[in-house]
Parts: C-alpha cells; structure tokens; sequence
C-alpha cells in the first residue's frame, strides 16, 4: 500500500492519501501513520468510505475505543460511535438546536482519565462552512515567557461538565449520566506520555478555576492563556471534505467546530474517541 502524506497548516495538521481503511493496513503503514500523528497532532486520512462497523475496527489500530457518554447521541448498534449532526437538538433539555463543540475546548476534561484521541468521520459535508479549528498546545506553551512558565508550574484547574465559564451551550445530561462525571482536578501544564513533551492543558468550556487562587485572579489568569493559545500563529483551519476521517491529540491540542453552513446544509460526522490516561505534569 503506498502512501501519500502532506502538510495541512504550518503550526500543525497532516494529511494522508491513498488508503483504504477496509483493509488491514500493513504494519508498516501504521507506524508511519502513528508518527505522523504524533508529529503533527491532526491526521486527517482521505477518500474513505466505511460502514460503521468498519470505522470502529479501523480506529482500534489508534487505541481502544471506548463507549460514548451521552446514550441519545450514540449510534444504535455502536455505542462507541457517537452522531453528530445539524440536526442534533438538545433532547433531553430545551430541544433547541444544540452545535456540539461550538466553543474551544479539549474532549473529555471533564473526566477523571480524558480520552487521547477523537476521531471525526465526515459521512456529509457542507459545500460551504462547518470547518474544525484545532491549535497547538505544545507551540502556545513553548512560546510562553520563563517567568509565565514558573508562575504556572504545578498549577491545577477544576474541571467539570457544566463549568460556569462555558462559551455555549452543553447538552443536557441524564441524571444517571450526570452521576458519573464529578468535578476533576488536572495540571494546567501536562507532560504528554508518548513525546513527553510539556503542553498547556486548557478546556476553555469546562475549566471551573484554578485551585489556590481566587475567583477574580483565576479568571484572569485563565483568560490570558487562552487569548495566547488561541493566536493564530498556533492554529490549523480544517475544510472538511466527504470521506476525510480526522485523527487530533487531545493531549496537545484545542478544537472548534464551525457551525457557519447554510441553512438546510447537512452535516453528518461519525465520533470516535479512544482509551488516554490520568493527565500528569
């Protein structure tokens, strides 16, 4: 099998062509795919066509896959696969529209051990808009100032579903869900467990507050990180085309979707997210 790579944007972001996801891949090829990932924290791989059940066996290559939070959003013979969609409302709160993952933010900080990768599969796309916007965490930390570094060394934020800070709307979970997601502690810097390289670890949609700190000066500073990593030096814009499948390191990266289609487009995605471990400093 050849294969095909080239780079998506100068902060982050790789493509791969020329693969077929319906064969198992040689081993080769999953290696340079891995490291493709690693160095550059967004894999999209192209052209695919794959029936669910195919999907989810392809992505146990990357991990294991682990069942969606939320049972509304699930795939009914999938549980690991979670839908979304233009059409998603919040079903089990004011049935208004809802766009999952409108405002910035790295998936699954809210629990004890976040999953390490997502993987977005584009079944239908907009002509126009419903881009993903990722940036690089590694880049918004190396850049920072020594005396910013010491100032946040050891530093650890709340994390928790419904976070006073959220920037838009969450879907609303059922009481049985609710249960299993306490409020979480982790490091505002973690250490990544495959490149051991340091990474700011922000979720601007779930972070509560950093502990220590008082409420005024916990805003500000969270505030200020998040303008710096969120400069667009650090970022990657993704247009989605049919088929792509992408592939993003929650461990080093924050992401937004682009609800800006035309009314009545469909946008159709297919969600996996795999098996990561307790964030570490």
């Amino acid at each position: 099998m050849t294969l095909s790579i080239e780079k998506l944007g100068d902060a982050l972001g790789i493509a791969a062509e020329d693969i077929d996801l319906n064969r198992p891949l040689e081993a080769a090829t999953a290696e340079a795919l891995h490291r493709a990932l690693l160095d550059n924290l967004v894999l999209c791989i192209r052209d695919q066509a794959l029936t669910p059940a195919a999907y989810l066996a392809a992505m146990r290559g990357f991990g294991r896959p682990l069942p969606q939070v939320r049972i509304a959003s699930r795939h009914p013979e999938i549980p690991e696969i979670m839908i979304l969609s233009s059409e998603d409302r919040d079903v089990m709160g004011d049935g208004k529209r809802l766009v999952v993952g409108a405002h910035w933010h790295s998936d699954d900080s809210y629990k004890a051990v976040p999953c390490s990768l997502t993987m977005l599969y584009g079944v239908a796309v907009p002509e126009t808009g419903g881009d993903t916007q990722f940036t690089n965490m590694y880049r918004a930390y190396d850049d920072l100032p020594p005396e910013m570094k010491s100032r946040i060394a050891g530093l650890e934020v709340v994390h928790k579903y419904d976070s006073p800070r959220k920037g838009t709307a969450v879907a609303t979970l059922r009481t049985d869900e609710a249960a299993q997601l306490p409020d979480v502690v982790h490091p505002l810097v973690r250490r990544h467990p495959e490149t051991q390289r340091r990474a700011l670890y922000m979720n601007p949609n779930r972070m509560s507050h950093i502990l220590g700190l008082e409420r005024d000066e916990s805003d500000r500073l969270l505030n200020e990180l998040i303008r710096h990593a969120l400069e667009p030096r650090y970022q990657y814009r993704h247009r989605w085309r049919r088929g792509d499948i992408v592939i993003w390191d929650n461990r080093c990266t924050m992401h937004k979707a682009n609800a800006d289609y035309p009314a009545g487009a469909r946008r159709l995605m297919h969600r996996i997210i795999v098996e990561g471990s307790v964030p570490a400093a």
